[in-house]
């Protein structure tokens, strides 16, 4: 099994100790032994070097942190059910099939907020969700299955390297705002302030592969050099929330991933950066890819 699956696996796992209320009752519906459950937990809590359960000779209950934890992955699986749901009611009979690539950074949902809206000028194509892991993003691709097992993916699309090897269809804009971990000063605000930030650390991703990030650090730098600025050495993945919700950084999010991480609280700034996002496909796709694509510029352009 691959490390992101066990990622998902430990959180699946949390989610029915959470409901159970013990680890043997949770093993009874996951058929595996409470021993299991047990490390599998364990694991969970090294990993995000936070206590999420109070065990006792009676079971388990959740603490703060792990209230807040089952609340966002609740969330974010009936985001994910419900994209999947709208999938399967679409009526496949003898349409061209669009494989779109989904993870948990990329559900690709504002496709589906078009389909959903435009389901008549769409009716020749049907959607087959083809999962990937965030892990295989890189500065120069989203994923290596783009153009073979997956046709597109939907998401931000500000890195350069991705204008360089694919073909972005924008979408619109993503407003850029930050995540704080739970113990930090700031994690009460409802909206930040450049006067909030003065003295802060913020997290951005690495410099010289997105223009939009170029120009939104070099005005930070120019303008607000009271703010410390790092960067991390890769994209986001979910791995990288999890490190930064024990910090002391605010680490920059978008609008989109409000609820990736419920250890950290994404906040409003009072600031005008935002990311494009949009459709990556290949640079030489088919012709029922093609079709599709065009069949969206019409839309937006309407």
């Amino acid at each position: 099994m691959e490390v992101s699956s066990l990622i998902v696996q430990m959180y699946l796992t949390f989610l029915r100790v959470a409901e159970s209320g013990s680890f043997s009752k949770a093993s009874k519906i996951l058929f595996i032994s409470p021993v299991s459950v047990m490390k599998q937990i364990n694991a969970l809590e090294n990993q995000l070097g936070i206590k999420l359960l109070n065990r006792s000779p009676h079971g388990t209950s959740l603490t703060l942190a792990g209230q807040r934890l089952y609340t966002g992955i609740s969330v974010i699986l009936h985001e994910s059910n419900d994209m999947l749901e709208q999938v399967k009611h679409i009526d496949n009979t003898e349409k061209a099939e669009i494989k779109v690539g989904a993870s948990i950074m990329r559900p690709g949902t504002p496709l589906m907020n078009i389909w959903q809206k435009h389901n008549a000028a769409l009716q020749s194509y049907k959607f087959r969700i083809v999962l990937f892991s965030d892990d295989d993003v890189t500065l120069d691709s989203p994923s290596t299955q783009l153009g073979t097992n997956l046709d597109c993916i939907v998401g931000p699309c500000d890195s350069q390297g991705w204008y360089d090897h694919y073909n972005v269809l924008k979408l619109g804009m993503d407003p850029f705002r930050l995540a704080i971990p739970q113990n930090h000063p700031l994690v009460d605000k409802k909206e930040l302030t450049f006067t909030d930030l003065r003295g802060q650390t913020l997290v951005l991703p690495p410099r010289n592969a997105s223009p939009v990030l170029d120009k939104m650090t070099t005005d930070l730098e120019n303008n607000h050099s009271d703010i410390n600025i790092i960067h991390t050495f890769n994209f986001y993945n979910t791995d990288v929330f999890n490190r930064y919700a024990n910090s002391r950084d605010l680490l920059l999010t978008r609008d989109t991933w409000r609820n990736l991480n419920p250890l950290m609280k994404t906040v409003k700034v009072k600031w005008n950066y935002a990311s494009p996002y949009g459709v990556i496909y290949s640079k030489s796709p088919s012709q029922k890819l093609q079709s599709f694509i065009q069949k969206i510029q019409t839309i937006l352009l309407a």
